[in-house]
């Protein structure tokens, strides 16, 4: 969310148009900020120089030292000095060219030209009284700069009043967080007043000028002096897209120093009002955050009374069981149809997850145990077309796992749980799974063998369900696998660069006798994807309801190039497949099949720093028994330096899932760029094409500006997106970032990150 100052709360009273108000006109100072002169041979370091001091050491607690050209009066009543003056108390530093001391009042006049500096800001300009016993005083056509938390504020006012330590009042004054003397933008207020002890500025009849035009007006607005969060009305948010215009107008809540809330009214003209709001809080012992939306009456729908809930806490429960911690992951929307109506980062999720968590870590038996005791049901969401997949909800789950090493070698695990799996519309049931394991390994410096055995018991009892009486039901099942490498180095030189290359043969071997399990449920077990990381592992499926048959060797090979002088990988590719010795199998129905080939598919992979500025990689997916590729996908990346970019990928899939159940096959051009056209203007783009149905799946369009002096980004970003089997969504981000102060609009940075590989923000590309 952009919000006023810095992302950091405060008050706008009132934002009263786009253009001052001409009862309001700015009573012009005279004074001028300066120009934009960061790009010059030498940019300024300071908008006010910070005074010289005398160097003739410190001074004792409210002592006072006078140093100049020419000193006269009486010691102890007045002194007069006159040329390269400088004056010292405490931390207060003042240079000017003439200066009256009046020590029995405390009182300093200093003219013609002074700096003054008192520890926190500097002030110069053309006379200043001042008051060292109090810290107050007045200065004539002045200017000031302050810096505290790495949060600048400068500026130019017809008087300065300091009215003690760290408090100031400037009026006809003209302000901005920029560099030294850069005025690309700056607000200018008929006094403005600041109080660093209780990190508050406040401007009164404020107006807003960018590029010298007056945009908008307000009576009066406080801020944050460092940045800190302060209750009042955030920057709204502008958009544009599908749903017509949008515009929010948060209300944000510094409750206390850990709780806040924003209250978020968003009008939208396609659909109507809706109503949105946050709380947040945190405590020693526990976080978390509350967020909700609600849209009455959705004229562009006909779903009414739409909302979206989503709740997130963590706690600490070490003061009832030491070890102990819990939480709640809840997420809930109205209808089918809303994480596709309303634009959302997490728009292609249909099961939302909603669950009460607790987390229990214990020293047991001489190992650790790591218990999980979680209650979880989805809500999931139909797709355009009705197609609605839902999984069982767990209610609840309690799993633990202890283990223990013996010496340097061994290791004994024992997996353990107990969970009860409910269904609206399937059979019911308890599962309870014992699977203790025992591991050996044997490592060197040149190679390793990992021998691990363990015994995977379940234990079923049935619901009755749709004609089917309860049942019981047992599986036993012992796993064996054995993992061992070696890894072979040698040195090798390419373009008088030396390098490390290594060859690493892998053997992989697993046993797991075949059994029928078509009589078992599918609680929460599905096919992993067959990867070149699958074929080190002992099961195929994920979850506890299926265990694949084997009697197999996984046979790879893999090579690295490492860079001699800074260790870093430059290249790894490797290629392996699988070699069964029993061609039995279980189907993901739990039915018992032979493999069609006493050998598996072919996987390879290869990525590789091809320098500092390019980056390839792929992968490739060989079906052994169509004597054909099942899917492969390969992407080159340029990024010559931070700011320019551009990614290629290619994408091809045999038969895939294209939406909705429905399979086929499955190529796609993903494109995206980022790169500086002229100077501080960058356009960033993306394509992602479906080669077969001849249609764009996401395409985006954008430009940002980032001014010469860092000070301040403007963004526009289009992106037209599918978010059904026959429907599309446009979105648009327009948005202005003024540093350490707003950003006004629609963030796209998150969108672009996501969109484009190597993406990086302006600001980040210009501060570096």
């Amino acid at each position: 969310m952009s919000r006023l100052f810095n992302q950091k709360p405060l008050v706008l009273a009132l934002l009263a148009g786009f253009t001052a108000l001409p009862a309001m006109a700015w009573a012009d100072s005279g004074l001028a900020m300066g120009s934009s002169v960061c790009h010059a041979p030498n940019p300024p370091k300071y908008f006010v120089s910070p005074p010289q001091s005398s160097g003739d050491g410190p001074l004792v607690q409210d002592a006072t030292r006078v140093v100049a050209d020419d000193v006269s009066g009486q010691s102890q009543v007045r002194v007069h000095a006159k040329g390269n003056v400088i004056v010292e108390r405490n931390q207060q530093t003042l240079n000017a060219d003439w200066a009256d001391y009046d020590q029995q009042n405390q009182l300093l006049k200093a003219g013609d030209e002074f700096t003054f500096s008192d520890g926190q800001g500097r002030v110069s300009g053309d006379k200043i009284t001042y008051d060292l016993s109090t810290d107050s005083g007045v200065a004539d056509a002045a200017r000031f700069e302050t810096e505290q938390e790495g949060r600048r504020l400068q500026g130019v006012g017809k008087t300065v009043q300091m009215e003690g330590k760290q408090r100031y009042r400037l009026e006809h004054a003209q302000f901005n967080t920029c560099n030294p003397g850069d005025d690309s933008w700056y607000i200018r207020a008929s006094s403005i007043d600041t109080d660093y002890d209780k990190n508050v500025g406040v401007a009164r009849n404020a107006t807003f000028v960018f590029g010298g035009v007056p945009l908008f007006y307000t009576p009066w607005i406080d801020f944050p002096l460092n940045g800190n969060r302060k209750s009042g009305l955030l920057a709204p948010t502008v958009k544009a897209g599908s749903d017509g215009f949008e515009l929010m107008m948060p209300y944000y809540f510094n409750l206390a120093p850990n709780y806040d809330a924003t209250f978020k009214p968003h009008y939208i003209s396609k659909r109507g009002l809706q109503l949105g709001g946050e709380f947040r809080y945190l405590q020693p012992n526990y976080v978390g955050e509350v967020n909700g939306e609600w849209l009455p009456d959705d004229r562009d729908s006909t779903h009414n009374n739409r909302y979206k809930l989503d709740w997130t806490h963590q706690q600490n429960l070490n003061s009832w069981i030491s070890g102990l911690s819990g939480g709640v992951d809840f997420h809930q929307v109205s209808d089918d149809d809303y994480q596709r109506d309303f634009w959302n980062a997490d728009n292609d999720s249909v099961n939302l997850n909603r669950q009460f968590w607790l987390n229990h870590h214990a020293d047991l038996w001489g190992g650790t145990a790591d218990s999980y005791f979680t209650v979880k049901k989805y809500q999931t969401l139909a797709s355009t077309t009705g197609y609605k997949d839902e999984p069982y909800a767990m209610m609840p789950r309690l799993s633990s796992n202890w283990g223990r090493s013996f010496g340097d070698n061994y290791r004994v695990n024992v997996y353990g749980e107990a969970t009860r799996f409910t269904h609206d519309s399937k059979q019911e049931g308890n599962r309870v799974v014992v699977y203790p394991t025992a591991t050996a390994e044997f490592a060197n410096s040149w190679g390793y063998i990992r021998p691990k055995i363990g015994v995977h018991a379940t234990h079923y009892d049935l619901d009755a369900f749709d004609g089917l009486k309860s049942r019981s039901v047992n599986r036993v099942l012992p796993i064996v696998s054995v993992d061992s490498g070696v890894t072979f180095e040698r040195p090798w030189q390419w373009r008088n660069r030396d390098y490390i290359q290594t060859l690493e043969p892998r053997l992989f071997y697993t046993y797991i006798p075949s059994k029928e399990q078509n009589d078992l449920p599918l609680f929460d077990t599905s096919e992993n994807d067959f990867t070149y990381a699958q074929l080190f592992r002992e099961n195929r499926f994920s979850g506890q309801d299926r265990i694949n048959s084997a009697n197999f060797i996984t046979m790879a090979l893999q090579t690295r190039v490492y860079d001699k002088k800074t260790g870093v990988e430059r290249l790894s590719a490797g290629v392996g497949q699988r070699f069964y010795f029993n061609r039995d199998d279980v189907l993901l129905d739990g039915s018992v099949t032979e493999n069609a080939r006493n050998r598996s598919d072919i996987l390879a992979f290869a990525r590789a720093n091809v320098n500092d500025q390019i980056r390839v990689e792929g992968n490739w997916h060989y079906n052994e028994n169509l004597k054909t590729s099942e899917s492969y996908d390969a992407g080159i990346r340029y990024t010559p330096e931070t700011g320019k970019t551009v990614s290629v990928r290619y994408k091809y899939g045999r038969y895939e899932e294209l939406y909705d159940n429905v399979y086929g096959k499955l190529r796609q051009l993903d494109i995206g760029v980022q790169w500086p056209v002229a100077q501080n203007w960058y356009v960033m783009a993306r394509q992602n094409y479906d080669l077969d149905n001849h249609k764009s799946l996401n395409r985006l369009l954008g430009v940002q500006y980032q001014s010469p002096c860092n000070c301040w980004s403007a963004s526009f970003v289009a992106n037209r997106y599918v978010n059904g089997v026959n429907s599309t969504k446009t979105a648009y981000f327009v948005q202005l970032q003024l540093r350490d102060l707003t950003s006004v609009g629609n963030n796209p940075m998150d969108e672009l990150r996501t969109a484009i590989p190597g993406y990086s923000n302006v600001n980040e590309v210009k501060r570096r």
